[in-house]
């Protein structure tokens, strides 16, 4: 190898490692992709912060002095409970005590977003360089407290029965209002499922509303027979009426009229001869009456004799 190859190499490797050194330790640069916003952080002078108003693009910096933290301004969502197979593998799930000392176990899903313009704010608060950090830490620690404090003014009854969504919504609102000195502002705070209260609780409030589905099914019943029962009566009722009105309207010459008309029916119908038996009005006793052919042989013999 001549000298001059010698050098020329030489040349390279220098180019080559001033590159290398310049890119590590003197220059760098990096993406902020959009939805997200960035910080400079000065590593030598405290509270060193600036924000970088390029939300996209490149960014360049000097990573030995400065550090670039990159945070996500689109919403962001967790969810805490007692499913491993949901958000992360352990049971996350959240507690309270109502009013009336009833312990409560619920799953929650919580949306929020942090504001671009606060975003030092909040580094300079949690140091989290990490959103991830902020969310399972504070956030979730801050949601519990939320809980509790609301929970605890409600009976079982009312955070499992009417009350349940302004239950909800008086946290959703009391957690945005702790976050919200730090640039978070709070989306959405929304139950998974139901509440899960300890299991003699469930069965005490099933046979309670199977008591109230029941007593409801009597009542019905009840009614229904009373119904029925007034129908009956009312139909009763009415017949009675009828019947009386009827013979209240039928007149005493009304009566013998109806008499004469069978009378005369009779008699139309009557074929001259009279009957062989008749009865005697008197007495009731029934006889005989002779024909007229035992009439004339009685007188007959009568001459003869």
């Amino acid at each position: 190898m001549n000298r001059a190859l010698k050098i020329l190499l030489f040349f390279v490797v220098v180019i080559f490692g001033a590159i290398i050194l310049t890119t590590t330790f003197l220059f760098n640069w990096k993406i902020i992709p959009p939805g997200y916003t960035g910080i400079k952080v000065n590593r030598l002078v405290d509270k060193g912060i600036t924000h970088e108003d390029t939300v996209t693009g490149f960014v360049f910096y000097n990573p030995v002095q400065t550090q670039l933290v990159v945070y996500p301004t689109f919403i962001q969502r967790v969810v805490w409970t007692h499913d491993l197979n949901e958000g992360n593998p352990i049971n996350e799930e959240l507690t309270f005590n109502t009013k009336d000392s009833v312990p409560v176990n619920l799953d929650v899903a919580v949306s929020y977003a942090l504001s671009a313009q606060r975003v030092p704010e909040f580094y300079v608060k949690f140091r989290a360089d990490q959103i991830q950090t902020f969310t399972h830490g504070f956030l979730r620690d801050t949601a519990r407290n939320v809980v509790v404090a609301v929970g605890s003014e409600y009976t079982f009854d009312d955070v499992n029965g009417p009350k349940k969504e302004e239950f909800l919504d008086r946290i959703a609102k009391q957690l945005d209002a702790r976050v919200n000195v730090y640039g978070v502002g709070i989306q959405q705070f929304g139950l998974i499922g139901s509440l899960r209260p300890p299991l003699s609780l469930l069965e005490a409030v099933s046979a309670k509303t199977k008591a109230i589905q029941d007593s409801i099914r009597t009542e019905n019943e009840v009614r229904s027979a009373e119904a029925e029962a007034k129908k009956r009566v009312a139909i009763a009722e009415g017949e009675a009426a009828a019947n009386r009105a009827l013979v209240a309207s039928i007149d005493p010459k009304l009566l013998d009229w109806e008499r004469l008309k069978l009378q005369k029916d009779a008699i139309n119908k009557w074929n001259g001869v009279m009957p062989s038996v008749m009865a005697n009005s008197g007495s009731g006793m029934l006889f005989n009456i002779p024909t007229q052919s035992a009439a004339n042989d009685a007188s007959s013999g009568q001459v003869h004799h």
